[in-house]
C-alpha cells in the first residue's frame, strides 16, 4: 500500500493527526536537544555529558505527567462521542486537579532529594558542578510540565492542533532565546531556567486558548476514574518510562566499562535514540484511534489495512533516518561541541553500527503498542520493556565478554553493535513466538476468512 501516494479512508486519516502527533512526541527532544547543543557551543562538552547524567529524572516526571494525561482525555473522547459535554468538563477538571497537585508534590520531592538524587552518580567534581547546576535551574520545570502536558493532551482531542503548535513554536523559540542568553550569563543552570521558561511560556498560550475552547473547569474529583485513567494510560506510557531509564542504565555501563570520558558519546546516542523513538512513538498515536475503533467494531480486515499502512510508514521513516544518519553522524558530535576528533570519530562510527537495526526497534515497537490496543496489556507491556530495557542490557554485558573472549578488547563500536543486535533479537522473539499461534498482529484467520467473504 503507498500510504503517501494513494489516497485511502485509512491513509486519510492517518495523514490528518500525523502532524499534531510527532509535534507531541518530539517536543521532549526538541528540549533536549536545545540544551545540549548550547551547553556544548557555549561552555563545553563536559557540561553536555553532565547534564546527559540529570535529563532521565525529567523525563520520569513526563512519563508520570502523561499517565495522568492519556487516559483521562482517553474517557472524555468517548463521553464527547456521547455527547456528554458535562462528563468532558469533569474530567478536564479532574486532570487539571491532578497534574497541579502532582507537580507540587514532584518539586517539593527533587527540592528535599537533591543531595540524595544526584550523588547516584560517582563523577568527578568537574561533572558534578555541572549537573548540580544544570538541576538546580531544571528542578523548577515540575511546577508547569504535568499541566502542560495535560493540555496539550486535550486540546488534541479538541481538535485544537492548530492552537497546540503555536504553543510548541512559543516554547521553542523562548527556550531558545534564553538558553543562549542566560548560559552566557550564569552558565549551566541558566540553560535549566531556560528550558523551564520556555515550558511556562506555552502555558501561558494554552490557558488564553482555553477561555476561548468548549472546556470549562468545575472543581470536581472521583477517585475511581482517577484510577481508570492511570491504568490505560500506564501501559501506553511505558515507551516513555523506558526513555528516561534507557540512558541511566547506558550512563552507567559506559562509566563501569570506559570511563566520564566517553559519557560524551551516550550524548550523542541518547539524542540520536530520543528522537527515533520519538518519532516511532508519533506513528504508533496517529494508529492508535483506528485500531481501537475498528478492533472493537471486530473489523478484522480493516485493522490489518491500518497496521499496513503503520508498518510501511515505519519502514520507510526508518529507511530515511537510517540514510540522514550515517551521512551527517560525523556532524553530530560538532553540536555538542566535542572538539576532541577521537572522540568525535567513535561517536560517529558507534551511531552508524547501531542505525541500521533501528528498523527493527521501530516495527517492534509499533506492535508492542498493537497488542495494548487489542487488550493484550499485559504481552505488549512485556515486549516494549524487552525491546527497551531487558534486552539492551543484557546486550551490554554479552558483548563485554563476548568481545573480550574472542578479540581480547572490547571498544566503544562493539558496545553499540550489541546495542543494535538487540533490537534485531526482540524483533524476532516476538515474531518466532507468534508465528505458530496467530501470527504477529493476533489475528483469527478464520474469522478473517469469514469477514473476507462478505465483501
Amino acid at each position: 500500500m503507498e500510504i503517501f501516494g494513494r489516497k485511502t479512508v485509512i491513509s486519510t486519516r492517518f495523514r490528518s493527526v500525523f502532524v499534531a502527533s510527532m509535534v507531541s512526541m518530539i517536543s521532549s527532544y526538541i528540549l533536549m536537544l536545545t540544551d545540549n547543543v548550547v551547553a556544548g557551543q557555549v561552555v563545553g562538552d563536559d557540561a553536555v555529558a553532565a547534564m546527559t547524567l540529570v535529563f532521565p529524572i525529567f523525563t520520569l516526571i513526563l512519563f508520570v505527567a502523561y499517565v495522568i494525561a492519556d487516559g483521562l482525555v482517553m474517557m472524555a473522547t468517548y463521553a464527547n462521542g456521547r455527547g456528554d459535554r458535562a462528563e468532558v468538563d469533569r474530567l478536564f477538571s479532574l486532570g487539571m486537579i491532578l497534574s497541579v497537585g502532582t507537580s507540587l508534590i514532584f518539586f517539593a520531592a527533587l527540592v528535599l532529594l537533591r543531595e540524595e538524587i544526584l550523588a547516584f552518580w560517582e563523577i568527578s567534581t568537574h561533572l558534578q558542578i555541572y549537573a548540580h547546576d544544570y538541576y538546580d535551574g531544571l528542578k523548577f520545570l515540575s511546577l508547569f510540565q504535568f499541566a502542560g502536558i495535560f493540555l496539550y493532551t486535550i486540546f488534541v482531542a479538541e481538535g485544537m492542533e492548530n492552537e497546540c503548535l503555536v504553543a510548541a513554536g512559543v516554547a521553542f523559540v523562548v527556550n531558545v532565546a534564553l538558553d543562549i542568553i542566560l548560559c552566557q550569563k550564569i552558565g549551566v543552570m541558566g540553560i535549566g531556567l531556560g528550558t523551564t521558561l520556555g515550558t511556562f511560556a506555552s502555558i501561558i498560550v494554552l490557558c488564553f486558548y482555553l477561555r476561548r475552547s468548549n472546556l470549562h473547569f468545575v472543581w470536581y474529583f472521583d477517585a475511581k476514574k482517577t484510577w481508570q485513567g492511570i491504568f490505560y494510560s500506564f501501559y501506553h506510557s511505558i515507551d516513555t518510562l523506558c526513555q528516561s531509564l534507557l540512558p541511566v542504565i547506558l550512563s552507567y555501563m559506559v562509566l563501569k566499562f570506559f570511563g566520564e570520558g566517553d559519557l560524551i558519546i551516550v550524548t550523542v546516542a541518547v539524542n540520536l535514540l530520543t528522537l527515533i523513538i520519538a518519532v516511532y512513538t508519533g506513528i504508533v498515536d496517529c494508529l492508535q484511534p483506528m485500531v481501537c475503533q475498528y478492533y472493537a467494531e471486530k473489523n478484522l480486515h480493516s485493522t490489518i489495512k491500518t497496521m499496513r499502512v503503520g508498518i510501511a510508514a515505519t519502514v520507510a521513516v526508518s529507511l530515511l533516518m537510517t540514510a540522514l544518519g550515517i551521512i551527517f553522524a560525523e556532524f553530530l558530535p560538532e553540536m555538542f561541541g566535542v572538539e576532541d576528533e577521537i572522540l568525535a570519530e567513535e561517536a560517529a562510527v558507534a551511531m552508524r553500527y547501531f542505525l541500521p537495526f533501528t528498523i527493527f526497534l521501530g516495527c517492534t515497537q509499533m506492535l508492542g503498542n498493537y497488542y495494548i490496543y487489542i487488550e493484550k496489556m499485559n504481552y505488549g507491556a512485556f515486549i516494549k520493556i524487552l525491546l527497551l530495557l531487558i534486552l539492551p542490557f543484557i546486550a551490554m554485558i554479552f558483548s563485554r565478554n563476548f568481545a573480550l573472549a574472542i578479540f581480547g578488547r572490547f571498544t566503544m563500536n562493539m558496545f553499540w553493535l550489541g546495542i543494535g543486535i538487540s533490537f534485531l533479537a526482540t524483533y524476532l522473539i516476538n515474531y518466532f513466538y507468534l508465528k505458530p499461534r496467530a501470527g504477529t498482529l493476533m489475528i483469527d484467520e478464520q474469522a478473517l476468512n469469514r469477514q473476507i467473504s462478505l465483501i
